[in-house]
């Protein structure tokens, strides 16, 4: 049709706009945040879209230095650029108790999408803490508490008191 129209004597006292469409990829959708023990996965849906070539996927965060000391500055997440996976490992990445925005897009070829973000932002004082499986031996007067997996950055109190003695709380 618009070749047509081109073709076709043109008149002055009549436009016709013609209109081509133009193929652009979609922004991925359903960007979400799972953080348990302090390790902290960025996760979304393959994006279904048609890619002659490898469809590809780059992550960027922005956090509180970021945005006050860097002029609201992206960084990209180092591990996560042009990746084929559907997820990313930020635990490295946001190492601070402050909120971050985070965005994701795709890439097929030369193009690339608009910036999906996860809403709302992400703190890691969001994580699920597990509870970790605890054994007890005792040796004599002694006794060794284990530990079967903690998260690298935790730290653990262990209380020990005599049977039938009251635990004693300093506040």
């Amino acid at each position: 049709l618009c070749s047509e129209l081109m073709d076709a004597p043109q008149s002055t006292d009549h436009y016709y706009p013609c209109y081509t469409h133009v193929w652009t990829l979609p922004a991925p959708g359903s960007v979400f945040m799972e953080s348990v023990d302090m390790r902290h996965m960025l996760r979304w849906p393959p994006l279904q879209a048609s890619c002659n070539t490898t469809l590809l996927y780059s992550v960027q965060y922005q956090g509180e230095f970021e945005l006050e000391h860097q002029n609201g500055r992206w960084m990209e997440a180092p591990g996560c650029q042009r990746i084929t996976l559907s997820h990313c490992d930020l635990t490295s990445d946001l190492g601070s108790d402050s909120d971050y925005n985070i965005r994701l897009r795709a890439h097929c070829g030369s193009q690339r999408s608009a910036w999906t973000k996860l809403r709302p932002p992400f703190n890691r004082r969001q994580t699920k803490l597990s509870v970790p499986k605890m054994t007890v031996m005792s040796a004599g007067d002694a006794i060794q508490v284990s530990f079967e997996t903690l998260p690298l950055t935790s730290t653990v109190d262990v209380t020990v008191w005599k049977k039938g003695a009251k635990l004693q709380v300093v506040i």
